[in-house]
């Protein structure tokens, strides 16, 4: 959808240049911010929550607003959003990624909502960069362009 502006159509598209004119400028950032910010710090405060029974606040969190198992629910929670991250940054299956990261998204909407967190912001853009990242695609910059994945089959040409 936004693969295009401007010009002639015919003329082979600089993939560099139309790293600007997609999503894949967003995708790239949301991800990096994703994993920098929230990912690896959860993925590894999961880590010391197993193998070396340290308290984590993610678990707190989870149990005080009435989820279920939230031993379990909460590293899970870590592994999806350290595999989105991933998946955005670069480009493969980011629509299937952006569609698991909603019930994350939205449960940590929830909590914060309760908590009066001031990250309850972040997570409404990311909730925002998900519902785009869905609707358009990885952009042309992507692992899914290289390997034209989720384009529809393959096209004959005339």
């Amino acid at each position: 959808m936004l693969e295009y502006t401007g010009g002639n159509p015919s003329m082979p598209q600089n993939p560099l240049g139309s790293l600007f004119k997609t999503v894949a400028i967003m995708r790239i950032g949301a991800g990096t911010l994703l994993l920098v910010r929230h990912g690896w710090g959860g993925a590894l405060s999961a880590y010391h929550f197993f193998w070396k029974e340290q308290p984590w606040a993610w678990v707190t969190a989870f149990h005080e607003a009435g989820l279920p198992y939230p031993h379990l629910t909460a590293p899970i929670a870590a592994v999806v959003v350290v595999g989105v991250a991933l998946s955005w940054v670069i480009g493969f299956l980011t629509r299937l990624f952006a569609f698991i990261f909603l019930p994350v998204v939205i449960t940590a909407l929830v909590i914060l909502q309760k908590a009066g967190s001031v990250q309850l912001e972040a997570a409404w853009l990311y909730l925002f960069i998900a519902v785009t990242l869905l609707l358009y695609g990885s952009g042309a910059v992507s692992v899914d362009q290289l390997f034209r994945l989720g384009q529809g089959g393959s096209k004959k040409r005339r």
